[in-house]
């Protein structure tokens, strides 16, 4: 893995395909082709407030759908991909990338997942990773989903959504995310992207939430007993397993909302033409001040205090009082 500094563009734009964060000045982007963003290539970016130059890459053959960080509990017996704080991605074809913090990176697959590799069941593409407790999870096409073990093998969860080898039509998950290992909740669709889906489950079994919404695109656990979801269609739901979940949605709301956390005891929504607060089920638009302001958003991380907000194009993070765009020299100016 050849390590390159970032100063200016190259032959060609980026877009920023999945982004994590470990801190208010360690950011990790996987960035596609912005004329080919399916063809197999992303060039991994990494930002260091205060490094020389702040920015550095290196590339690899594959197309990253999704990414976490990593911070397992410290076992006995664990493997070395579960003992160090690591930012964690995930392929569409179900390979798992570690990169370390001061290590060399593991590679992992998990078994029978996407499209073209020669293990791959045919149930589609893998879409979402979290950590839930101490393991990572993660959920795809034709009702996917795993968890990963300490000694870093990845096992089929979905009993009851994965889809047999024989049916058609599909359940497609794009969300995953839970208090604990015996709550994890994924969310996306059934057929359309008007069908939403939200369970609540765990190896034994999934149950549906509620019903009658649109696909499902982000899940946010802000308390053990005050999870959201998001979705297209304006969707706003908020609730738990024991007591269900309610529609908060915004009345006459079409937006498509990407991405949904929590910050500073307010609820923030990401679309990928700006970012919205939402609060007792009306939504607001976030003006950041920045010039041009921020206008482009689907990824939202909250650690160490800053709540960052990625979008295909546009980095900007907050600290409570004042936004401030991160320059990215990998593509042209926004200004």
């Amino acid at each position: 893995m050849e390590i390159h500094p970032l100063i200016k563009p190259g032959a060609f734009p980026l877009m920023f395909e999945a982004a994590v964060a470990r801190s208010r000045d360690d950011l990790f982007l996987a960035c596609s082709n912005g004329e080919d963003r399916f063809g197999g290539f992303a060039r991994m970016c990494r930002y260091r407030g205060g490094a020389n130059p702040p920015w550095n890459y290196f590339d690899l053959p594959t197309t990253i759908s999704r990414a976490t960080l990593f911070s397992p509990k410290q076992e006995a017996g664990a493997s070395a991909a579960s003992t160090v704080t690591a930012f964690v991605f995930l392929t569409e074809e179900g390979d798992v990338m570690h990169l370390p913090i001061g290590r060399e990176p593991i590679a992992e697959r998990i078994e029978g997942s996407g499209l073209w590799s020669d293990d791959s069941e045919g149930w589609g593409t893998m879409n979402a990773i979290a950590q839930i407790d101490s393991r990572l999870h993660a959920c795809g096409g034709g009702g996917q989903v795993y968890r990963r073990s300490d000694a870093g093998t990845w096992e089929q969860i979905g009993t009851g959504l994965l889809r047999g080898k024989t049916e058609t039509g599909g359940l497609t998950l794009n969300a995953i995310a839970g208090p604990h290992e015996q709550e994890v909740y994924v969310g996306g669709w059934r057929a359309n992207v008007n069908d939403g889906v939200l369970f609540c489950g765990n190896n034994r079994g999934w149950k549906p939430m509620t019903s009658s919404f649109a696909s499902i695109s982000s899940i946010h656990v802000e308390r053990d007993d005050s999870i959201w979801a998001c979705g297209r269609r304006g969707t706003v739901l908020h609730g738990n397993r024991i007591d269900g979940f309610k529609d908060v949605s915004e009345l006459d709301d079409t937006r498509s909302y990407v991405d949904i956390t929590s910050y500073d005891g307010q609820i923030f929504l990401a679309t990928e033409r700006g970012l919205y607060v939402h609060d007792n089920g009306t939504t607001r638009r976030v003006q950041t001040g920045l010039d041009p302001d921020h206008a482009d958003g689907h990824v939202l991380q909250v650690v160490d205090g800053v709540l960052w907000s990625i979008g295909y194009a546009d980095i900007v993070r907050f600290d409570g009082s004042r936004w401030e765009r991160i320059a990215f020299p990998g593509n042209p100016s926004i200004r």
